[in-house]
């Protein structure tokens, strides 16, 4: 959590327990951080118990038990996959996705040697077969994933709960939709300015579908620029490689909260070509922004966004995401028109509140063996 971590399970973890919190019950939560710092501390029903254990590696699986165990707790939730394996306490745990069953090369570990990255590969299905046998109950963002987790998984069948995820925290809480809805029609830009793309550069994201993209949408707006807002990390940086030879890329790195919101706002367009997404927080974000979605049809993106979230193009496909920019660009006042429209009902469809419900409804029937 915290303001280095505001992307991914970072940014499930803090929306979620936030909304537990305003629920107002007598539960009582201990959260096992790395470090003292994080945004509840100074709630009174927290208690903070600190376990520096590096994510995803041994001293993971041999000291977390303990800790755990040392909190003697009605319930741990482990907010991901990465459960040890030795534990055997009442588990609750949250799949976001099986990524990398279908891509095992979206990962860091994927840049390992092949010995390495087969041993990784091979921990992974064990921890993740564990933790899904063990778990009394899964909750999981999406259909989609609870449809895969069941797949691979036949015995989790009748133990996941769909909770669903939020409108992005960082615009929901202080925006009020309505009244910019009021306020769109009025707006028509004089020229084009950027495109964006917000993530990683991980393989399954797509990125190279936009850059393939590219050199025919430049051609055809000319004062259009694309701009790359992600870690840049080796992925990224690949990525920036790649596109060396190709005219109005830019890439900025990490952004803050503050960055990124102005760069939904004006932006033509968010464009998210993901292969596989278990439910994608960007396009959400730049909807409540005002700013119309390009988006690929991949995994749970339809389901995300709905029929009316966002512009659709076949996965894979880079020439249909020219097509789908040539649409936005047709009419842009009309197209951030229907992004705040499409904001104002997602954002009853998907909301914190009612994903901290049912979260704490599957804690008492993890507790009762329901």
């Amino acid at each position: 959590m915290g303001p280095e971590n505001t992307r991914g399970i970072g940014r499930y973890i803090q929306e979620l327990v936030q909304a537990m919190l305003d629920q107002k019950t007598d539960d009582r939560f201990v959260l096992i951080v790395r470090k003292p710092e994080h945004p509840f501390v100074h709630e009174p029903n927290v208690e903070t118990v600190i376990a520096n254990v590096p994510w995803y590696g041994l001293a993971e699986q041999t000291k977390m038990p303990g800790v755990f165990r040392s909190v003697h707790a009605d319930l741990v939730h482990v907010p991901h996959w990465n459960v040890p394996i030795s534990f055997r306490g009442p588990l609750v745990v949250t799949i976001h996705d099986l990524l990398l069953r279908h891509q095992p090369k979206s990962a860091k570990s994927s840049l390992s040697g092949p010995f390495m990255r087969g041993i990784k590969q091979v921990a992974y299905r064990l921890t993740v077969a564990q933790c899904i046998k063990h778990a009394a109950k899964i909750l999981t963002p999406t259909e989609f994933v609870k449809s895969d987790v069941e797949s691979f998984y036949p015995k989790s069948k009748g133990k996941i709960i769909v909770t669903g995820e939020g409108m992005p925290g960082m615009v929901a809480s202080s925006w009020k939709l309505e009244a910019r809805v009021e306020a769109i029609p009025s707006y028509q830009p004089l020229a084009p300015s950027y495109l964006l793309y917000v993530g990683s550069a991980y393989p399954h994201k797509g990125l190279d579908d936009l850059l393939a993209a590219w050199p025919k949408i430049s051609t055809q707006y000319p004062d259009l620029k694309l701009i790359i807002a992600g870690e840049m990390d080796v992925f990224m940086q690949r990525v920036k490689v790649q596109a060396s030879d190709l005219k109005g890329i830019e890439f900025l790195g990490r952004v803050s909260d503050e960055q990124l919101s102005n760069l939904y706002s004006n932006a033509v367009a968010l464009v998210f070509p993901s292969h596989f997404e278990g439910f994608g927080l960007p396009p959400l974000e730049a909807l409540a922004h005002g700013c119309p979605v390009i988006s690929s049809d991949a995994a749970s993106l339809p389901e995300v966004l709905g029929k009316n979230g966002a512009i659709y193009f076949r996965a894979g496909d880079s020439g249909a995401i020219l097509a789908a920019v040539q649409s936005v660009l047709a009419d842009l006042g009309k197209a951030r028109q229907n992004a705040m429209l499409a904001a104002k009902d997602l954002a009853l469809r998907h909301n914190w509140k009612q994903a901290a419900e049912l979260t704490l409804a599957a804690y008492r029937q993890a507790l009762r063996h329901d």
